[in-house]
């Protein structure tokens, strides 16, 4: 983030904070409003800082849990309606708030909602599946599982996995394969993570190797071990190497290796809910270790004791780590 674009979202941080204080009045109320209309840059700050909010509040998990699970009467088809419409209302009108469902397409994000196998913000899950392989569902997942008699298929919709295969004991053997919105994985004996990100999928290799076929057309192309790669419609970028640390995350903690502080925290965000942000001036500090993933803010501490970092805290759930102010002379 620009530091430009990074100070006006403090900026709207702070004014939320004061509106939403006990003691704030109408003086207060005209003067966001004067910083409010001065400028597309506060007003989309300012979108932003609502979106988190509510992304934080949630919308209210029961009614739903209720419409989507419902029967498949005509009443119950209007209650989902009304539900799903309501939500694409929230997220479209609170600007980059809706990123889940302005990263990828409306019938992904519906079937996100329906996943047989989810995970919550912040959560880990391991599974094992009937053929004996071993699934790990990352922080945010959503999948559904299809082992049919000619296919085993993973239907992955959001979030993050990492598969470590078994040989089918049926015969002849089932292809064993992971779909994405951006097309499909086949697994030839191998462990390896998936990765929907904005507008391709991300895949590492970590052992044998994975046949990946876009979408929309495209050669198949197979990745081998100690290679990542990114997929899209249409297109499968240059194979890079794999981060051997990247999958550190099935153990239940982050490992980086001489990583950016800002890559640290856009890593650490996604296992809680709110805003993390990292102010321009130490986005470069790199880190080195191993941070357990159970305690987030336990890791934010141990940033703030051995960084020359401070955690500022506007909110419960808008948080920034900016530089530690130099120390006054006595």
């Amino acid at each position: 983030m620009p530091p430009a674009d990074y100070a006006i979202l403090q900026e709207a941080a702070e004014w939320f904070a004061v509106l939403r204080a006990d003691d704030a009045g109408p003086a207060d109320q005209q003067a966001w409003e004067r910083w409010h209309a001065s400028s597309s840059a506060h007003r989309a700050a300012w979108r932003r800082v609502e979106a988190v909010s509510a992304e934080f509040r949630q919308v209210p998990a029961q009614p739903a849990r209720e419409a989507l699970d419902a029967a498949g009467s005509r009443e119950a088809q209007a209650r989902r309606r009304a539900v799903v419409k309501g939500l694409l209302a929230l997220c479209l009108t609170t600007g980059t708030g809706g990123a889940v469902l302005l990263r990828r397409d409306t019938r992904s994000w519906v079937a996100s909602l329906n996943a047989g196998e989810k995970t919550a913000v912040g959560a880990i899950r391991q599974l094992a599946l009937a053929d004996g392989s071993q699934l790990w569902l990352n922080t945010a997942t959503a999948l559904d599982l299809d082992y049919s008699p000619g296919l085993r298929r993973i239907a992955l919709h959001g979030g993050e996995i990492y598969l470590a295969t078994a040989r089918d004991s049926q015969q002849p053997a089932r292809p064993l394969v992971v779909d994405t919105v951006h097309g499909r994985l086949r697994a030839l004996g191998t462990r390896f993570s998936v990765q929907p990100q904005d507008g391709a999928t991300l895949l590492a290799v970590y052992e044998g190797s994975v046949e990946v076929a876009p979408r929309d057309g495209g050669a198949p192309r197979i990745v081998p071990a100690g290679r990542q790669v990114r997929f899209g419609d249409g297109f499968i970028g240059e194979p890079f190497a794999a981060d051997p640390n990247g999958a550190a995350w099935i153990e239940y903690r982050l490992q980086p290796e001489q990583m950016r502080l800002d890559d640290f925290l856009a890593q650490l965000s996604r296992y809680r809910r709110g805003h993390l942000g990292c102010a321009p001036e130490v986005a470069h500090l790199r880190l080195v270790g191993s941070y357990p993933l159970a305690d987030t803010d336990r890791i934010l501490a141990a940033l703030e004791a051995t960084l020359p970092v401070k955690i500022n805290r506007l909110h419960d759930w808008w948080v920034t780590v900016e530089a530690q102010p130099p120390q006054s002379k006595q």
